[in-house]
């Protein structure tokens, strides 16, 4: 067996265990969890109501259904989705109370759904009905076609069998220093550093990013480059929060970039470079539209000879229907043409990574892939844009959040390993960004010791920006309180409440004395943010100004003032969940001007990391004890 062959396959393994765990979490959790717990997650509507019911394509039964009420709760239907209508009429677990189908479009709280049944099942006008999303496999199956891709030779151009060859480490990675451009001036040195090897890459390059480095900014030069050198660039990020950024941002920098997607996951503000969009835009458009309304009308008048009495009406109608599909056949192929206008005229195009082999950009081809948060990102998602290219730059942080695996087994085994960690020790392939222009010098010290050698510098601008004249960084210390945590359903439903009560007690200070700073507050445990939102809104504790969030929930963000709930106190001095140093990087660095780290020292200095971090912070004087607030 050939060296691609194996890898490849040992990957489909893993992801094939995760998919199983994935799906079986996600049922499991749907089956537990009441109807209003789904619907605060978005991934249930209830009640629904029923606006119309027709027969589409195929002769199959639509509905369009619609939620009025819970807008302030997350809204997770998109189209595509594959989703079960059930009854809550009489509470029944009855299998003919459900049926299952797929949403063909979504239009926020409307969406129209075909049924997997031709006709509509009597309980669905006695209304108590509502609407769960399935697990969706789609993702996994492109991951793992696109694993059977690269694992063999059939298919693979040239440009494939080099990339995968360079990646796997079967042949050296090559650059072309010869080949020089106008450096940007508006980068630092590492930022230039990173331009040119990205620049001068043949085949791979990795820009490490430390948190508040200018990677964003980074990538916008090195594709505004590519743009000039006249390459068509393909820009990739897993979540589509970070593909909107990265639209925002190559449009103000005057780059023509197109963003696919569906427009229902997609920011107001990014809509306007959207396929779609832009397409409806067009010049030609009104074409498409007449062809479309021709059609229409050849249908409608087709229907009135849908009862047939004699065969001069059945041939009329045959002739009738066969001009209704030319014209929409003709309305296709013309939209077809616009979209690879639009695509052809945007040199940049942007999506994550799934979307990228969606029909509308089919069999497009780039000349480079950028690929942004790719620390974070599965690596089987990675390879599925790679098809479409001859030179790949990823983007991103191996010591912030790794990619989330949901098996145990997959984890252990190396899927939670990102590919650009992989590649992280390939001699001369990366550059790391080392000037950081977010936190003050005494928050960014100790991660750069313990996370990037030393490495880290404060520019100028924020070194020493600060809100008052206490300590930048604090450890509020509840060893000897008796603050223990409450382990409530395992492995991660624990939470600290009394802890919690001292972070909700120190808060107005904190707030009064800075009364426009931005604040977060972060656990790692989900029941502890749970408890700290209930008590705030108890409380009447509503600013803007605060947020309270996982560490996950707060990747790629920032704010003036950080306070860190540790939870963990215990006499075993178990940290659980909080040896994932990774995520304290994360925690830590969110913070500008402020940091204050709540947490049982007793417990904590079991670890070096959580000890020198104390040491730290008593360096400067940022040390309490929770006595000193306990009235």
């Amino acid at each position: 067996m050939n060296v691609a062959k194996e890898y490849f396959q040992e990957i489909k393994k893993l992801l094939k265990i995760e998919m199983s765990e994935d799906a079986k979490i996600y049922e499991e959790e749907l089956a537990k969890q009441s109807i209003q717990e789904r619907k605060e997650l978005g991934i249930t509507w209830y009640p629904l109501f029923i606006k119309s019911e027709y027969y589409g394509f195929a002769e199959r039964l639509h509905i369009e259904v619609e939620r009025k009420y819970e807008s302030d709760t997350p809204n997770m239907f998109y189209s595509g989705d594959k989703v079960r209508i059930f009854s809550n009429h009489q509470h029944s677990n009855n299998q003919e109370d459900f049926i299952d189908g797929v949403i063909t479009a979504s239009a926020g709280n409307l969406v129209t759904v075909q049924l997997m049944k031709d006709e509509s099942p009597d309980w669905l006008s006695d209304g108590k009905i509502g609407m769960d999303k399935l697990f969706d496999k789609h993702s996994y199956e492109t991951m793992l076609s696109t694993l059977d891709y690269w694992a063999g030779d059939d298919g693979l151009s040239k440009d494939s069998m080099r990339l995968r060859d360079v990646i796997l480490g079967e042949k050296a990675p090559s650059f072309d220093t010869k080949e020089t451009y106008k450096i940007p001036e508006k980068l630092d040195n590492s930022q230039q550093k990173a331009w040119e090897k990205a620049i001068q890459a043949q085949d791979i390059a990795v820009i490490h990013g430390p948190p508040g480095t200018g990677k964003t900014t980074t990538i916008v030069e090195i594709v505004h480059t590519l743009v000039e050198k006249g390459e068509r660039v393909l820009v990739c990020a897993s979540s589509n929060a970070a593909v909107d950024v990265l639209t925002e941002r190559l449009a103000a920098r005057g780059l023509p970039v197109v963003r696919l997607g569906n427009p229902s996951k997609i920011t107001e503000q990014n809509l306007q470079y959207c396929l779609d969009r832009q397409v409806t835009n067009h010049a030609q458009f009104g074409l498409v539209k007449e062809l479309k309304k021709r059609a229409e009308e050849f249908f409608r008048m087709a229907n009135k000879y849908k009862r047939n009495f004699d065969r001069e009406e059945r041939e009329q109608r045959k002739a009738i229907l066969k001009e209704a599909r030319s014209l929409r056949g003709q309305a296709d192929d013309q939209l077809q043409f616009l979209q690879q206008n639009v695509l052809v005229k945007n040199q940049v195009v942007t999506c994550t990574p799934v979307v990228s082999m969606h029909k509308e950009i089919g069999k497009e081809k780039f000349d480079t892939l950028i690929f942004d948060e790719a620390g974070q990102t599965m690596e089987p998602m990675c390879w599925i844009p790679v098809q479409k290219v001859k030179k790949v730059i990823l983007a991103g942080d191996h010591l912030q959040l790794p990619p989330t695996v949901k098996s145990d087994e997959a984890s252990r085994r190396g899927l939670s390993i990102s590919l650009l960690e992989k590649l992280m020790p390939l001699s001369g392939i990366s550059e790391m960004l080392a000037i950081q222009y977010r936190m003050n010098e005494k928050i960014m010290q100790f991660p750069s010791q313990w996370f990037y050698d030393n490495k880290l510098e404060a520019h100028g601008s924020v070194k020493n920006h600060r809100l008052d004249e206490d300590s930048i960084v604090q450890f509020v210390d509840t060893a000897g309180t008796g603050y223990e945590e409450e382990l409530l359903n395992a492995p991660f439903g624990i939470r600290n409440k009394q802890e919690a009560d001292l972070v909700l007690t120190l808060l107005p200070g904190i707030v009064e004395a800075n009364k426009h700073a931005s604040i977060g507050i972060i656990s790692p445990y989900k029941l502890q943010i749970q408890y700290l939102r209930e008590q705030l809104t108890e409380q009447g504790i509503t600013s803007k100004n605060i947020q309270v969030q996982t560490v996950d929930g707060f990747q790629g963000q920032e704010k003036d003032i950080i306070i860190i709930s540790l939870v963990r106190s215990n006499s075993k001095q178990e940290i659980g969940f909080l040896k994932d140093l990774r995520r304290m990087n994360v925690a830590i660095t969110r913070a500008r001007k402020k940091l204050i780290i709540v947490g049982d020292s007793s417990t904590l200095t079991s670890s070096k990391f959580y000890s020198g971090l104390q040491e730290y912070i008593e360096s400067h004087d940022g040390y309490h004890s929770a006595w000193e607030y306990i009235s």
